[in-house]
C-alpha cells in the first residue's frame, strides 16, 4: 500500500493494514513523500494508494469525470484521469458521464451524476473512507468571510472588522 508518510496518511495506513490482518490478509506499507507516492500511482505502479481528492469546480461533473471517465485504458493514452490510472475500463460509464455533461434539464442531470454515483460506489476500485471537513473561526465583530464547499470558493474580499 503506497502511502504519504505524515499525518494523517500514516495512521490511516496502519488502521487499513491492522483490520485487514483481522481477515489474514497481509498488507505491506510503503510510505514516502507525496511525490513519490503520487507519482507511483499516476504511473499505474500501485496495488493500493491512499490519496486525496477534491472537485475542482463546484460542479458533479469534476467528479464524474475524474472517476468514471475513462476513454481510452491503453498506456498510451492522454487522459490519465482516477478511473485510468486504476485500470477501471468502463465504457458504459464513459457514455452516461459523457451524456450526464450534455444533458440541459436540471433535474435529468442530477439524476444521471446519481445513478453514476451508485455504480461507483458499488462496483469501483475506490473506496471512499472519509471527507475532510475544515472549521472556521471568526471573532465577534468580523463580517463577510464567505467559505464555500470547495477551496475555490472562499472569499475573504468583503471581510470587515468593527
Amino acid at each position: 500500500m503506497d502511502v504519504r508518510n505524515d499525518y494523517p496518511y500514516s495512521e490511516i495506513a496502519q488502521a487499513v493494514q491492522a483490520n485487514f490482518a483481522l481477515a489474514n490478509i497481509k498488507v505491506q506499507l510503503m510510505p514516502n513523500d507525496n511525490k513519490q507516492t503520487l507519482g507511483r500511482y499516476r504511473a499505474r505502479a500501485h496495488d493500493i494508494y491512499i490519496g486525496e481528492w477534491s472537485a475542482d469546480y463546484i460542479d458533479p461533473h469534476s467528479n464524474a469525470q475524474g472517476f468514471v471517465w475513462n476513454p481510452d485504458n491503453s498506456d498510451a493514452s492522454s487522459y490519465k484521469m482516477l478511473a485510468w490510472r486504476n485500470a477501471w475500463d468502463i465504457p458504459g460509464l464513459k457514455k452516461e458521464t459523457n451524456a450526464a455533461l450534455a444533458e440541459s434539464d436540471t433535474k435529468k442531470r442530477a439524476q444521471l451524476y446519481l445513478s453514476m454515483q451508485k455504480e461507483v460506489l458499488a462496483k469501483s476500485p475506490f473506496v471512499i473512507m472519509f471527507q475532510k471537513v475544515s472549521q472556521v473561526a471568526a471573532r465577534p465583530g468580523v463580517t463577510g468571510l464567505e467559505v464555500g464547499p470547495i477551496n475555490d470558493l472562499v472569499s475573504y474580499r468583503n471581510i470587515k472588522k468593527q
